[in-house]
């Protein structure tokens, strides 16, 4: 499994590319989230895009939704431009409130299916005010999750315990903990206690907003367990797992 973040940003700051990845798997490839224009910049990329997970429907998730069904129906030659979704939340109201619903080339599974690109696939709902899927993948050497938006819970942790790497979002700075918990997002402490206790042989920092990487993975380091190797997410990164 290989795993390219083309954005690793949350909301802010202005102008960053959000949250975004393209997985390259057993059974074929596929997209983690669309909040990215880097998508965009290889047309060849945009054809190839024929799978999406959505790990929830905020706008820094979601930005470039519409545009990737509406561009890909514009591809020249293009024999099939649907494209199959996985989300917790409906992809057709999202078109219908943006006036574009009678816009077609894209599906909604309306369960998540057991396999994936030839991956094993689970889903998990976390403590996110909107509807938010953490994902697990697992081909047959390695098991990756990635969480979306959430804030820590023992569930949570129960869902990730026995993955070998966890992506997991990493928003608020520790003095914003109340916040954290209440709008569903991760401080380092809260960060550092999902790996502990889940114990991945990498912890994976993406989605940053109040902290910059290195001062939030800097944070996470003085309580994390030994034996758990940090890795902060950046733009173009790739990630080979094996």
């Amino acid at each position: 499994m290989k795993i390219t973040f083309y954005g690793t940003r949350g909301v802010f700051p202005v102008g960053a590319q959000m949250s975004c990845a393209w997985v390259d798997a057993p059974g074929g490839s596929f997209v983690i989230d669309l909040g990215s224009t880097n998508l965009f910049t290889d047309k060849a990329r945009v054809a190839a895009i024929d799978r999406v997970l959505l790990t929830h429907m905020h706008p820094d998730h979601i930005a470039m939704l519409a545009s990737l069904i509406l561009e890909r129906l514009n591809l020249p030659d293009s024999q099939d431009p649907c494209c199959t979704f996985i989300s917790p939340e409906s992809i057709r109201t999202y078109m219908e409130f943006s006036d574009l619903r009678d816009v077609p080339g894209y599906q909604q599974l309306e369960a998540v299916p057991a396999r994936w690109c030839g991956l094993k696939l689970e889903a998990t709902l976390t403590n996110h005010p909107k509807k938010n899927f953490a994902y697990k993948m697992s081909d047959d050497t390695v098991t990756v999750v990635w969480t979306g938006d959430c804030s820590y819970s023992p569930e949570l942790a129960a869902f990730c315990r026995g993955a070998d790497v966890i992506i997991c979002e990493s928003s608020m700075k520790e003095e914003s903990m109340k916040n954290a918990r209440a709008w569903g997002h991760m401080t380092p402490s809260l960060f550092a206690r999902l790996m502990n206790e889940a114990a991945p042989a990498k912890a994976v920092a993406t989605h940053f907003v109040e902290l910059d990487p290195p001062e939030f993975c800097a944070e996470v380091q003085k309580r994390l367990n030994p034996g758990i190797e940090l890795i902060a997410a950046i733009d173009g990164l790739v990630l080979e797992i094996s």
